[in-house]
C-alpha cells in the first residue's frame, strides 16, 4: 500500500517539510531557552 509515492507529492511536501523542520527547530531552541531560565 506504501509503495506508491508520485513524485509531484515528494515535490511539493518539500517547502512544506523545510518550513516543518524550521518551525520545529526554532521550538526546540525555545523550549531550551524557557527550560534553562527556570533551571
Amino acid at each position: 500500500m506504501s509503495q506508491q509515492d508520485p513524485p509531484e507529492v515528494k515535490q511539493k511536501w518539500s517547502k512544506m517539510y523545510t518550513a516543518v523542520l524550521i518551525a520545529n527547530a526554532l521550538y526546540i531552541i525555545l523550549f531550551y531557552f524557557i527550560t534553562a531560565s527556570f533551571a
